[in-house]
């Protein structure tokens, strides 16, 4: 950069709001050279929520009964997530697509399914029934949503997500880990979840295929998927960048009763509505809960009390900042590429911006475990390239 240059750089840096240069003492001179007056689009996808009308309703997307490797029927597995206050909930038993919880004799009876339904017992929160969910488990396993199907003898992870996109249903991996080597321990587990040829290969289908709207990144008690929080981070390495959102569930993948309540997703939605929560999966706007979430939080660690909660999301453009408020926690760290290139409640992407590519999310830790916001997209332009 030549000396007059540097000068106007500088410049326009001096005249920047200072809470942008806040806690970059130093690096003034170092930024003017090479970022100068960098400006930032945000892309949330919890743009347009009203956090203070908006309710948050707690999901359970992945869950076995005995029609087949469950341990408990229908309707127990259905009391048990009614009785630890879950709002909404998926039955995912393999390759039986749920069409009811009041059919068949290890069902509800109509009657306690209109209570459910109404929310008796629970100051009138129901809970929501997501139709037509299933895990297709023939290849990698998927969970379709809103799509009337089981898969076939031969199918595979494409051929699933393609026919649920031409249902006009959701669909979501799940356990990736199981399947790459990413449960494998320690530096094993990661490197199998930084393979380029496996990693290319989930985002090809994610770029094909928009009603393939996330992967799971903590599954049960996060044996399977100890890592994938860092392919998740590979994926969206390759795939933001093209405009191209992959959101991260949570799931307890319950195979019984006592399976429930470690892993889990809040959806923020104006009401428990079939139609919003299909919106919500679409956008993103939900936050992924786990108890359990061994290489963040060490292998022993069992969350316990109350989880941390998202109360706002603010974005401000002008001052290239994103601030979480929330309850029940004690450190929020900001993740990009699998790195924290920040902490505490707000980030500051001028002062962070060397250490930041095309996305950033947030961990939000506590005693009761770690939320998990949904990757922010980041869109820069300088007034003066380097």
């Amino acid at each position: 950069m030549n000396g007059f240059a540097k000068k106007t750089c500088l410049a326009m840096l001096a005249a920047l709001p200072a809470f942008w240069l806040a806690n970059c003492a130093g690096s003034a001179d170092a930024a003017a050279e090479k970022h100068c007056a960098t400006r930032f689009t945000i892309m949330s996808p919890y743009a347009g929520i009203d956090w203070d009308a908006y309710g948050q309703y707690k999901a359970a997307l992945h869950a076995h009964t005995t029609r087949s490797d469950g341990r408990n029927t229908l309707a127990e597995m259905v009391e048990e997530h009614f009785a630890q206050g879950f709002d909404i909930l998926a039955i995912t038993d393999h390759n039986i697509a749920c069409r009811g919880w009041a059919n068949g004799a290890d069902a509800l009876t109509q009657e306690r399914l209109n209570e459910i339904a109404e929310g008796a017992g629970r100051g009138g929160r129901g809970m929501l029934r997501i139709p037509f969910a299933n895990e297709q488990s023939r290849g990698q396993h998927l969970n379709t949503f809103f799509a009337d199907f089981t898969n076939a003898r031969g199918a595979t992870l494409r051929s699933n997500a393609e026919k649920t996109e031409r249902l006009g249903g959701l669909s979501h991996i799940n356990h990736p880990g199981r399947y790459t080597g990413g449960r494998m321990p320690g530096r094993l587990g990661a490197g199998a979840s930084g393979n380029r040829r496996r990693i290319r290969n989930y985002a090809a289908l994610f770029m094909e295929f928009p009603s393939l709207v996330g992967m799971e990144i903590v599954n049960k008690k996060d044996g399977q998927s100890t890592s994938d929080r860092i392919l998740w981070d590979n994926i969206l390495r390759e795939t933001v960048p093209q405009g191209r959102f992959v959101w991260g569930f949570s799931n307890d993948d319950s195979h019984s009763a006592g399976a429930i309540g470690y892993s889990f997703n809040i959806f923020v939605m104006p009401s428990n509505t079939l139609e919003n929560f299909r919106d919500a999966m679409k956008r993103g706007s939900f936050y992924a809960v786990a108890r359990v979430a061994r290489r963040e939080l060490g292998r022993s660690f069992v969350g316990s009390g109350p989880f941390p909660a998202i109360r706002s999301v603010t974005v401000d453009e002008g001052a290239a900042t994103i601030a979480i408020a929330a309850a029940h926690y004690t450190r929020i760290d900001w993740i990009y590429a699998g790195s924290v290139v920040a902490q505490g409640s707000s980030i500051s992407l001028a002062c962070h911006q060397r250490a930041i590519g095309s996305y950033v999310r947030a961990n939000i830790i506590g005693p009761g475990g770690i939320s998990f916001t949904q990757p922010f997209g980041i869109a820069r332009q300088s007034a003066i390239s380097p």
